[in-house]
C-alpha cells in the first residue's frame, strides 16, 4: 500500500467517510470528526507510519491537507 493510500484510508476507517470526500474533508465539515474521531485519525496514522505525533501537531491536524504538512515534519512524504 502506498502512502497516499495509508492516509486516505486512515480517515476513510477512522472517520467513516466515503473515499470520495476524503480530500474536501476538515473538521468543520465532517460531523464524525469530533475529538473521538480525531484521536481514532491520529492513532489510525501513527500506526499505519510508525510514528508518534506531538501534542502541538495533533491539535493542528484538523484537515486532509494539514495532515501532508505535519506528517512531512516526521519524514512522511504523501
Amino acid at each position: 500500500m502506498t502512502n497516499i493510500e495509508k492516509y486516505k484510508n486512515a480517515f476513510v476507517e477512522s472517520l467513516d467517510i466515503p473515499l470520495e470526500n476524503v480530500e474536501r474533508a476538515t473538521m468543520d465539515s465532517v460531523t464524525s470528526w469530533d475529538s473521538i474521531g480525531q484521536m481514532s485519525l491520529i492513532a489510525m496514522l501513527e500506526e499505519a507510519f510508525n510514528i508518534e505525533l506531538k501534542p502541538d501537531d495533533i491539535i493542528g491536524f484538523n484537515s486532509y491537507n494539514a495532515g501532508f504538512v505535519i506528517l512531512k515534519k516526521y519524514g512522511i512524504e504523501i
